[in-house]
């Protein structure tokens, strides 16, 4: 099944007693550049074009272009780049997550003919719409080209492929290379909630056809829950970003294992629990993000809301209580992704190694396993130490990775963005206690960098 699971309002943040800028308006007017996102040279870590790390802080918005208009596809990118989001996930042709699947919201079908031998121009200029329009607001695009759907049943195409020629696929990796091979705002998503062993030799056509002529961007894959993007692909060299698609665990333990993959991949949360899925509360949603950056996932995490993924076709009232996509994105799981990338931006997210085995929160950490697990991690250039506290305690923190005599200490609450300063402090062992009930993020610096507030 599909993995399943929010303000366009001025976000005022509260920082000592002065405020801060509010987000809305921020989102780009023209394409800033840099979009094509690389992997870092010791494989830790995203860049964009021009070296400067590059965070996913991303939404699940797979039928994007299937499901809506070129009016609705502007006010959602609109909406997510105003948030702070600088990627979302989607699938270029839908098999059933659509109203009127494969077709798209206009009635034009992907395939004119037989799949994947026969693209429809008409189809495609619509896809392109959208994935420029993400570039014109910063936003890298994730694209699917081949979402097999699980357990290869009717939610993908991982039937057709079992049926198409090796010829057919290997065209249909051609064109979209060729297609989307000039557009730097693309990760490509190999696969799709399943594991791909029994189209392992078709994926492979296909991969190779895609990688054939676009040799620019990134390849990650989406696989069954419980599979990191490398797991069914050993030895894949096309395959150049890791994934963790977790099931009921704490992200920290998967992307720990994504971790110490070797040789070294940057990788991401892909997918995990979807707000508006079953109980989730707004805390699981924020944990999922930062057990996942702490834990070694640099390459940043994907949020989903359901129904925001499907955007409110009606297959989604198997899955989602309401299909009132528009105001979904309004919900608080929304705003916790705002808060999350403002805090790691703010910060050397990129160079934060996991505090793995508890040298730097030495007590107070919690029961590896569980959702009450304090994550830490200190940057390796000794800038900064960040540890995500899921609920009130008191840690006790051994500050000496940050080389400095003194450091700056913040409390910043991850569900509204107010952040509380605890001055300038001896750069000693000492104990934190978090500041009220809920989650919190424990910031603390060396103050030769600088930094302010996060």
């Amino acid at each position: 099944m599909k993995a399943l699971g929010a303000l366009a309002v001025a976000l005022s943040i509260a920082c000592m007693t002065s405020n801060r800028p509010a987000l809305h308006g921020r989102c780009p007017a023209t394409p800033p550049g840099g979009l094509l996102v690389k992997a870092s040279p010791d494989g830790r870590f995203l860049t964009d074009q021009h070296g400067v790390p590059f965070l996913i802080a991303g939404d699940a918005g797979w039928s994007l272009i299937a499901q809506l208009s070129d009016q609705d596809a502007d006010a959602y990118l609109a909406n997510r780049c105003d948030k702070g989001f600088t990627a979302v996930v989607v699938s270029l042709i839908e098999h059933k997550f659509a109203a009127r699947a494969p077709a798209d919201i206009y009635g034009l079908p992907p395939f004119s003919g037989r799949p994947f031998a026969t693209p429809n121009e008409d189809y495609f200029r619509h896809a392109d719409y959208i994935i420029q329009d993400a570039a014109n607001r910063g936003i890298v695009v994730l694209l699917d080209p081949l979402y097999l759907g699980y357990d290869c049943g009717d939610q993908g195409w991982c039937r057709e492929v079992q049926a198409a020629s090796p010829a057919d696929i290997a065209a249909w990796g051609e064109y979209v290379g060729n297609r989307y091979k000039s557009y730097d705002n693309i990760i490509w998503v190999i696969g799709g909630d399943m594991d791909p062993s029994p189209v392992r030799a078709q994926m492979q056509t296909f991969v190779s056809a895609l990688g054939s002529v676009d040799t620019r961007h990134l390849m990650t894959a989406h696989n069954v829950r419980g599979q990191m993007a490398v797991t069914p692909w050993p030895g894949a060299t096309w395959l150049t970003l890791n994934a963790i698609y977790t099931g009921d665990s704490a992200t920290y333990e998967p992307a720990l294992t994504a971790y110490h993959v070797s040789p070294a991949l940057p990788f991401f949360l892909i997918e995990h629990h979807f707000e508006g899925e079953s109980n989730i509360s707004a805390q699981q949603l924020r944990s999922q993000s930062y057990y996942t950056v702490l834990a070694g996932g640099t390459g940043g995490s994907v949020f989903g809301d359901c129904p925001v993924w499907g955007f409110g076709a009606r297959t989604l009232t198997d899955f989602c209580a309401s299909t009132d996509w528009k105001s979904a994105m309004e919900r608080q799981g929304s705003i916790n992704m705002t808060y999350f990338h403002r805090l790691f931006a703010s910060r050397h997210f990129h160079l934060l190694v996991p505090d793995e085995s508890h040298t730097v929160v030495t007590t107070g950490y919690g029961t590896p396993g569980l959702l009450n697990m304090v994550m830490t991690a200190a940057a390796s250039d000794h800038s900064s130490i960040i540890a995500y506290v899921p609920g009130p305690t008191s840690i006790t923190v051994d500050p000496s990775t940050l080389q400095a005599s003194t450091l700056n200490g913040w409390w910043y609450n991850p569900s509204n963005g107010t952040v509380t300063s605890l001055g300038a402090l001896p750069a000693v062992t000492r104990s934190f206690t978090t500041p009220g009930p809920g989650d919190w993020v424990l910031v603390l610096d060396n103050p030769t960098f600088g930094f302010g507030p996060p």
